[in-house]
């Protein structure tokens, strides 16, 4: 599995527009729709068709843009 990591520590801009220019970079440079975000904890926001998952390792203002695959075992934690 493929990550795009995206740093934004704009405090100014809600949590879900960081999720959706982050996934706007994934699909511009890897071509194709991704499906899961992985965030931390303190930033889980829902976006629509979209897993937004907490994780604790993941830093605060850093969203990890990713494409989870049918029969690709999960190696991330929930």
């Amino acid at each position: 599995m493929l990550f795009l990591v995206w740093y934004d520590t704009d405090a100014g801009r809600p949590l879900a527009e960081k999720v959706q220019a982050a996934l706007g970079a994934y699909s511009q440079r890897f071509k194709e729709a991704p499906n899961l975000v992985l965030v931390n904890e303190v930033d889980l926001v829902t976006v629509a068709g979209i897993e937004v998952r907490g994780v604790r390792t993941v830093q605060p203002n850093h969203f990890w843009v990713g494409l989870t695959v049918a029969n690709d075992p999960d190696p991330i934690p929930s």
